[in-house]
């Protein structure tokens, strides 16, 4: 298989074994001391172990965006990220396992050693395309896609993270298959929100009008410093599906220094913990930063006794690279 140039069309695979994928996901019962110590039961669905190159999240927000492109024809995709982006390296993978070409912009200017990201990904296929942080800024510009379109050729654009109506219609899936798993029993649903395009997703996926199960919270815990902006961008990627929801909350300010930041002391403290109770690794710039904000609500009693809490693990593990873990 050729990386540049014309590509072996690769078969995606189905809706029907997508779905069933998604509905073999472990819910995981945990062993955490916080939680026991509260009476609080935690169960861990562990979309990090979903695919071996598509990790969590990634693996349901690229996948309609995918078949979409096979369907119109298209044999490359454009898309962005910065150094460390998970989004970048699943779909340099994607790329290499479905048969297209893929080209990354990447934010700020090239460095001398690339990171093991940009390695990865670029090992696979994916030509990167560097660009200035303030142009990156502006991203959709008519200019950037000219100048792309005459580096490249014609293109497939999916946007940072995936963060679209494929996205959040891939997003659903997970939604849908824990609401069938524990049938409403359940107490509040939490994961990690950046774009919010997968908390968008997981709400209406956890509503059927046609069942009569009770739907409780889904908190999206913002890892971003400034969120004032996610909860419109939820409205918007539900109203893009038309499977609009009330059903959700985002929760702020356990950022911890905000996206991507070097971890300070208390929480790379709280994570040697967590991954020593539990067993489970964390992604430091997403799922960390969910259980170090269900850890603080806990101690705050935000949750009753008794109460059963679902936490999804979004994968990104690759990314620890960027910490040294």
């Amino acid at each position: 298989m050729s990386f540049y140039g014309c590509r072996i069309l690769i078969h995606l695979i189905s809706e029907d074994e997508f779905l069933t994928r998604a509905n073999e996901i472990q819910l995981q019962e945990v062993s955490w001391p916080l939680a026991e110590k509260k009476g609080i039961e935690i169960l861990f669905r562990r979309d990090d172990l979903i695919d071996a190159y598509l990790s969590g999240n990634k693996f349901y927000k690229l996948f309609y965006n995918l078949h979409a492109a096979r369907n119109l024809g298209q044999q490359q995709l454009v898309t962005y990220g910065g150094a460390y982006s998970n989004h970048i390296h699943a779909t340099a993978m994607a790329a290499k396992l479905y048969g297209f070409n893929a080209v990354g912009v990447i934010r700020g200017e090239r460095p001398k050693v690339l990171s093991p990201t940009l390695l990865d990904a670029e090992s696979a296929g994916m030509r990167l395309h560097f660009i200035s942080r303030s142009d990156y800024r502006n991203n959709c510009s008519l200019e950037l896609n000219r100048e792309l379109e005459n580096l490249y050729g014609d293109f497939f654009e999916i946007p940072e993270g995936g963060a679209n109506a494929y996205g959040v219609q891939g997003a659903r899936v997970i939604g849908n298959a824990i609401r069938q798993a524990v049938k409403g029993d359940y107490t509040s649903i939490c994961l990690a929100a950046g774009t919010a395009n997968t908390l968008a997703g997981v709400a209406a996926g956890l509503v059927n009008t046609h069942e009569s199960y009770p739907v409780a919270n889904v908190l999206g815990f913002s890892v971003l410093k400034g969120s004032g902006v996610l909860g419109e961008q939820v409205c918007d990627y539900q109203q893009s599906i038309n499977n609009v929801s009330s059903n959700w909350r985002l929760i702020s300010g356990y950022h911890c220094g905000g996206y991507a930041k070097k971890l300070p002391p208390f929480l790379h403290k709280f994570m040697r913990e967590f991954e020593s109770d539990t067993g489970i690794q964390l992604d430091p710039v997403y799922t960390l930063k969910m259980c170090w904000g269900v850890a603080q609500l806990m101690l705050k009693n935000y949750w009753p006794s008794g109460s059963r809490l679902i936490l999804i693990h979004t994968g990104g593990l690759q990314g620890r690279r960027g910490f040294n873990l």
